[in-house]
Formats: C-alpha cells, sequence, structure tokens
C-alpha cells in the first residue's frame, strides 16, 4: 500500500493464519472459474474455495479477499487474492522507481513474522496489469515454516494482492505453485 508521501508500503503481507469453513465451486474439465469484484481467473478443478475465518494482516485491511486451497490440504497451504486501494498508481513506466521501497517493505513484514525476503521484486504483469513479483519466507501463527509467491499489480490507484503460500517441506508445494501459474496466466479484468 502507498501511504504518506511517496513511500511505497506492501497492502498486506498477510501471513496467513486461517480457520474456516471449505465452500463448493463449479468448473471445467481441468479448472474451475472465478468471477466477481471486477476480476475473474481460473484455479485447478481439485481445488475448492477457503473461507477466511481469521487472518494475520500487517498494514491494511483490503476491499475484498478470495481464498482457494487443494482439497485436504492444511489451512496454511492456500492462494489469496485481496484488492487495495492506494494513493499512487504504479505502472509499466514508474515501477522501477518503487523496487527499492517495496523490497523494504516486504523484507520488513517477512522478517516481522519469522521469515526473510527471498528474492524481488521482479517486474511482471499479471491480467496486462503491472507490478512486482516476490518470494518470502514467513513462520505462520500455529509456528509452521511458509515460503509465499506473492504479486501485487495495479490497475490504477486499485492494487490486487496475490499470495500463493505453502508450507515448506509439506506435500503441496508444487500443487500450490501450478495452481498459482492457472491463476496468474488467466486473470483478468471483468
Amino acid at each position: 500500500m502507498l501511504r504518506s508521501g511517496s513511500y511505497l508500503l506492501v497492502s498486506m503481507l498477510a501471513l496467513v493464519v486461517v480457520s474456516g469453513s471449505l465452500l463448493a465451486g463449479c468448473g471445467t474439465s481441468n479448472e474451475k472459474s472465478y468471477e466477481g469484484h471486477g476480476v475473474s481467473f481460473h484455479y485447478p478443478k481439485s481445488w475448492e474455495r477457503a473461507k477466511l475465518s481469521r487472518l494475520s494482516a500487517k498494514n491494511a485491511s483490503g476491499v475484498w479477499t478470495e481464498a482457494f486451497k487443494p482439497r485436504l490440504s492444511s489451512k496454511a497451504d492456500i492462494v489469496f487474492i485481496t484488492e487495495y486501494r492506494t494513493p499512487l498508481a504504479i505502472t509499466k513506466q514508474n515501477r522501477l522507481s518503487y523496487s527499492n521501497d517495496v523490497a523494504s517493505s516486504v523484507a520488513s513484514v517477512a522478517t516481522q513474522a519469522g521469515g526473510s525476503l527471498l528474492a524481488g521484486p521482479t517486474p511482471l504483469s499479471m491480467g496486462d496489469l503491472p507490478g512486482y513479483g516476490l518470494r518470502i519466507s514467513a513462520r505462520t501463527v500455529s509456528g509452521l515454516g511458509s515460503e509465499s509467491r506473492i504479486l501485487l499489480v495495479w490497475n490504477g490507484k486499485t492494487e490486487y494482492y496475490l499470495n500463493c503460500q505453502y508450507v515448506v517441506d509439506g506435500k503441496f508445494a508444487t500443487e500450490i505453485e501450478r495452481g498459482c501459474k492457472v491463476i496468474i496466466s488467466s486473470f483478468k479484468l471483468s
């Protein structure tokens, strides 16, 4: 999230503490579709929508959050996307100017969560929206080691935050990474 002045703070490095119920989804042969909140994307058919009843977030509350997870996975093996409003728009033209601020903010939040910044920020796009990709490690509230692939992209002053988190040495890392790629490649503004 962009705060006072031109300092860029990550909107929500939500290191997930999730407890909640799962909702059934509808889908096609290999993927299910999500459409809502002005966005659409696909996710693996073998996944379920998760209802977040508890979320530990640093810095800010989002406009909305949707979560998805592989069936039978732990509550820490999860992918979620959140929308935020920010006072400054990140564009393809100006995103390099904010890379250091993003790296510093994400590293600070990851450190507070018992982890670190592993990689990034790397300039990238999702749904043709400019932003950054990062990787972090952290500890979940239950004390498990986790890693996340994070994407932060902007449409004007609207930020979309995607967190693809899995338990380190857990059995869902590959599935979370695969599902994250499906979401990234199919993400569109509706």
